[in-house]
């Protein structure tokens, strides 16, 4: 597969589609929203971050297995970014195929696809987090790249679109807390905790307590701050929709409304989410979408 000719980006692209569809939960990744022509680029940008993000999260391999296989999937990466693809081993070659075509077709910077394996590589070694500053700052690794690349799919630049970038790093940032808080008892099972250790010492609780899965009053006004510092974000994100247009425009409202979704389905629980994980059902999905269209 030496020959760019030779390439079959169509099938690559349906591989990753198959990927996106069969993963992802909270929000249709390429929704109905999202231009037909864009979505091949969105379903390889997902497969790639959903592969690493699976190696990262196993619980069937060590740290030291973990970071090997997430360099080695790197160095995947960089094979396809300099046309090796006679040299992809098979298991993953249609993602970085589709991943190549990607990169080329919208020129997109390379860095921004590196940055989000940093990000699972710490996922691989690190447990704890000291503070929001931490969290904050994982996510730039994490999260704010994935905002990056659909904007920059949609034509956006970061030189003239910089008010769109930035607060895209907003919602990002946002997103990806409240998958935190939504995961708090799924990232238990991992030995992972991403509620800040000073966080918890503000309320009195501990990390004896979390793995007992103890509910009580100072869990429960930790979890609201935690998701009222989130909502904060959400809100100085929702500027992002000041700066778009277009199909893009609808489907960041939408992807900000199915976050902010998440956090009215943990309130209405009364933050208890050690004994039950929230998740968007397919009737809410379509109500945002509609509510989104109608408004």
């Amino acid at each position: 597969m030496n020959n760019l000719k030779n390439l079959d980006y169509e099938y690559a692209y349906r591989y990753c589609k198959e990927i996106a569809i069969r993963h992802y939960e909270n929000f249709p990744v390429g929704s109905l929203l999202i231009p037909k022509s864009k979505r091949k680029f969105i379903y390889s940008i997902y497969a790639f971050a959903r592969t690493a993000d699976d190696i990262a999260d196993s619980s069937k391999s060590d740290e030291k297995t973990k970071l090997k296989k997430l360099y080695e999937f790197e160095n995947e990466l960089n094979k396809s970014l300099n046309s090796e693809f006679d040299k992809l081993i098979p298991e993953t070659e249609n993602i970085f195929i589709a991943l190549y075509d990607t990169v080329n077709t919208l020129n997109i910077p390379a860095d921004e696809l590196r940055n989000l394996l940093t990000a699972f590589r710490q996922d691989a070694v690190k447990q704890r987090y000291n503070n929001f500053s931490e969290l904050a700052e994982y996510s730039e690794y994490s999260a704010n790249p994935v905002g990056h690349l659909v904007l920059l799919i949609f034509n956006y630049n970061k030189s003239t679109d910089s008010e769109a970038f930035r607060y895209s790093d907003k919602v990002c940032t946002a997103l990806q807390l409240t998958n935190f808080w939504q995961d708090v008892s799924e990232d238990l099972k991992l030995n992972r905790i991403y509620i800040p250790e000073d966080i918890m010492k503000e309320y009195n609780y501990s990390y004896d307590l979390l793995f007992r899965k103890e509910e009580n009053d100072d869990f429960l006004k930790m979890m609201k701050a935690l998701i009222d510092m989130t909502r904060i974000l959400f809100a100085e994100g929702r500027k992002i929709l000041d700066h778009v247009k277009g199909r893009l425009r609808l489907e960041l409202k939408a992807t900000i409304s199915g976050g902010e979704e998440i956090l009215n389905k943990i309130e209405s629980m009364n933050y208890r989410v050690l004994s039950r994980r929230v998740k968007i059902s397919n009737y809410d999905k379509l109500r945002i979408i509609s509510s989104v269209l109608i408004k």
